[in-house]
This record gives structure tokens, C-alpha cells and sequence, in this order.
């Protein structure tokens, strides 16, 4: 009559290690509808900005050089950084990348390029410009570097065939290009806390790309800590 009652449970590290699996989709999920939905929400303010409305959130105190080389900055930002974010969500998907490999590389070749030749150099640019004056221009215009930087190594590692070095590469390149979403929340937390003065902006121009670069970097000098333990 009977078998052990113990038979057909899972071991606890299975259960942990499901647990975990889950709670990382819905991480996943959450973090997709959120990046979504601020790419949404730019596209929707494309009305403030065909033709220029100086009345506009963004454009406030920008008529005196909202012209020529800022002009073109601006309107190269503002159409292509949504477009990487949202390529970028398809690039990561393993189940994409592993069912479309041709595709992949397609996309990859747009999604480098579109940085390196629009993203970067009009944020860049876009930084000299930048509200609260010279700390957060720094911090945008270290962003736009960095950004570079890390398409750059992503791309060569994919064309040298260093496919897991390519990844992190251009998970840290998709984090960077997030910066834009962590700044509207941090902006969003500020304002219901009511917390103001230029401090707060610049704090966020370099926390919003620098906080989530330093929580990758630990967790993956944690997965090696992990690797070399299990050897």
C-alpha cells in the first residue's frame, strides 16, 4: 500500500531553482511592459515636437538654439531611441535569437548601426545642451560615450565568433540605452515624493545609467565567483 509519501516530491534545490526561473519571467514581463510603455509614451509626444511646440514638457527654454545642428541632434534622438529599444527587446530574445539566427544578425547589423550613427552622437551632442547645466551634461555625454563603446566591443565579438562575450556586451549597450526609461521613473518617484532643485536632476543623469550597469557587472562577477566554485 504503500509508497514512501516522499516519492514524488521535488528535490528543495529543484523547487528554489523553479522559483527563481519564475520569478525572473515575470521580472522579464514587467520590465518589457515598462520599457513598452515609455516607448509609447515618446511616440506620443511626437505632437509637441512636429512642428515645435516651445510649450511642450521638453522644449521649455530651447527656442534660442533649437536650430541647425541641435535641431538635427534632437529629431536623429528622438526617432531612432525608441527604435533601438524596441529592436533591442527582440535582439535579446534567446527564443528569437536560437529560431532566427539570420534575422538576428540582420537586426543586429540595423540596431549597431542606428547607434553608432544616430543614438550615440545626438545624444552626445544633445549633452552640451543639457538642462541643469554642466554636471548632468557630463553625465549624459558619458552616457552616449559609453553606450558607443559597448556596441562597438558587442559587434567585434560577434564578427571574431566570441557569441557569450558578444551577449554581455550588448546586454550592457541595452541597459545604457534604458537609461532613458530609468529617468522618466526616477523623474516619476521625484515628483510624487516631491523632491526638487537641480541636484535631483543630475543625480539621475548619472544614476539612471550607472545603477543599472553596476547591478549587471555584480551579477555576473557573481556567476563567476559561482563557476570557479564549482569546478
Amino acid at each position: 500500500m504503500g509508497g514512501s509519501p516522499f516519492r514524488n516530491r521535488r528535490p528543495v534545490g529543484a523547487m528554489q531553482k523553479i522559483r527563481a526561473t519564475r520569478l525572473q519571467q515575470i521580472l522579464t514581463v514587467l520590465a518589457c511592459a515598462v520599457i513598452l510603455k515609455v516607448i509609447a509614451g515618446v511616440l506620443l509626444s511626437y505632437r509637441g515636437y512636429l512642428p515645435p511646440n516651445f510649450e511642450s514638457v521638453f522644449l521649455q527654454g530651447r527656442e534660442d538654439y533649437f536650430s541647425g545642428s541641435y535641431q538635427w541632434a534632437f529629431y536623429s534622438h528622438i526617432f531612432s531611441g525608441p527604435c533601438s529599444l524596441f529592436i533591442g527587446l527582440i535582439l535579446l530574445n534567446k527564443n528569437f535569437r536560437q529560431r532566427y539566427p539570420n534575422k538576428h544578425r540582420y537586426l543586429g547589423r540595423i540596431q549597431a548601426a542606428s547607434i553608432l550613427l544616430l543614438v550615440a552622437p545626438s545624444g552626445l551632442w544633445m549633452a552640451f545642451h543639457a538642462e541643469t547645466g554642466v554636471i548632468a551634461g557630463l553625465g549624459f555625454a558619458s552616457l552616449a560615450i559609453a553606450t558607443g563603446i559597448c556596441v562597438s566591443f558587442g559587434w567585434r565579438s560577434a564578427v571574431t565568433g566570441r557569441f557569450a562575450e558578444h551577449r554581455q556586451w550588448m546586454w550592457r549597450c541595452y541597459l545604457l540605452l534604458c537609461s532613458a526609461v530609468v529617468l522618466r521613473i526616477m523623474g516619476g518617484l521625484a515628483t510624487v515624493a516631491a523632491v526638487e532643485g537641480e541636484w535631483a536632476y543630475q543625480t539621475a543623469s548619472w544614476a539612471s545609467w550607472l545603477l543599472p550597469l553596476g547591478v549587471f557587472e555584480l551579477i555576473q562577477l557573481r556567476a563567476r565567483n559561482c563557476n570557479r566554485r564549482s569546478i
